[in-house]
């Protein structure tokens, strides 16, 4: 008697359909880049998976393309995937508003024109890799990572030897990329910027952190991106909390960047929050946590540049882009975790000179540095003989 199967709750893991890709099935091949050379390049055309609201890569996106614009070239956002005009043009001004360039449907894709192209995500690198123009690839993270290790893995590995010009956003990716790789192509790494305009500093009381008892704690973390590391950090922080409870100290801790119908396992979950939402929030947490398990996220700078003390991982990046004086470095191990709050709670000198370094540092990766940059790279691309 054969025994019946019993459905668990567990679901395996995803291993992708090709028809994932029906779409834009024609697009891919191992081909490598022909680079179509211009006597000058005027329009630049980023190639993406529509406009996502609360996508931080697509808000660096928007921002870069519309410093572009203002500094003459004529830009587009060409999207692979169907969603309307409308819908972008929505989303694009929730992400970055006033944001500049022209948004274009994906049943455009195959007659718009354009002398430079920039991939966005991997797939993006097979579908700009043979159209006619110069081919930009800017990496904002090490995508093979988003994987298990498989074909998506290999696909996503595969675009980094296909010929491509690489902009990396940061020192990480062009690392990784070089180590793990044959490189065929040129490859660069531009200043990876924070908006210091958007996240004004605000003016803490840390001579007042020995007597509190409560500790406010903003922690980003999203349960669909294991980049930002959402069982390790649960599982650490509620750990932490134990720790702290038995010192007398209470952790009131705030999770966001995840739906707000999401349920954790200890603290309070704030949900997806907008621009002025985050500003609040860190202007009244007393330490922000945000882990990078890959390339960064724009959120510790944000939180840093508000002069909230920052707490990152040396299993993750952040050292890549924090110097070791401008933010406190641990494990993911609640004891150590607990160890390090418990001395900067009793340490106020240290957390003013910390923040204080973190507000110097942050001043030099501007935003006017990266467009710097990004010029240097375009205004140097080689060009057909006048």
């Amino acid at each position: 008697m054969l025994v019946e199967p019993i459905e668990t709750q567990v679901a395996p893991v995803q291993e992708g359909n090709i028809h994932d890709y029906d779409t834009i099935l024609d697009y891919f091949n191992n081909q490598p880049v022909q680079q179509d050379l211009k006597s000058s390049y005027h329009t630049i055309t980023f190639v993406t998976t529509g406009i996502i609201a609360y996508d931080g890569g697509q808000t660096t996106m928007l921002h870069l393309g519309t410093l572009l614009t203002q500094a003459g070239y004529e830009v587009y956002y060409q999207s692979y995937v169907p969603q309307s005009k409308a819908e972008m043009e929505n989303n694009a001004e929730f992400n970055y508003p006033g944001y500049q360039g022209i948004c274009v449907e994906m049943k455009d894709l195959k007659r718009h024109q354009s002398d430079i192209w920039i991939a966005t995500l991997w797939e993006s690198a097979y579908i700009i890799k043979n159209l006619p123009g110069y081919k930009l690839y800017f990496v904002q993270d090490y995508e093979p990572y988003f994987y298990p290790f498989g074909d998506r893995y290999q696909l996503a590995k595969r675009t980094y030897e296909l010929g491509l010009h690489m902009v990396s956003l940061g020192p990480w990716c062009k690392q990784m990329i070089e180590q793990n790789c044959q490189v065929q192509s040129p490859i660069a790494a531009i200043n990876f910027p924070v908006a210091l305009e958007k996240y004004p500093l605000s003016k803490r009381d840390f001579a007042a952190y020995p007597q509190k008892k409560v500790f406010q704690l903003a922690v980003y973390t999203k349960f669909t991106s294991p980049r930002r590391a959402p069982i390790n950090i649960e599982i650490v922080l509620r750990n932490c909390e134990k720790i702290l409870q038995e010192k007398g100290y209470q952790l009131e801790i705030n999770y966001f960047g995840t739906k707000k119908e999401e349920t954790f396992i200890n603290g309070h979950n704030l949900g997806k929050l907008t621009q002025p939402q985050l500003v609040n929030l860190y202007h009244q947490s007393d330490i922000g946590i945000a882990p990078s398990m890959t390339n960064f996220s724009l959120v510790p700078f944000e939180m840093m540049s508000t002069g909230l003390p920052f707490v990152d991982f040396y299993e993750g990046t952040g050292r890549y882009f924090i110097p070791q004086n401008c933010c406190f470095y641990t494990h993911f191990d609640e004891t150590e975790l607990a160890q390090l709050l418990l001395k900067l709670f009793q340490n106020p000198d240290q957390l003013q000179k910390t923040t204080a370094n973190a507000s110097a540092h942050l001043h030099s990766i501007t935003w006017k540095k990266t467009l710097s940059d990004i010029l240097q790279i375009l205004q140097h691309l080689p060009t057909t003989k006048h």
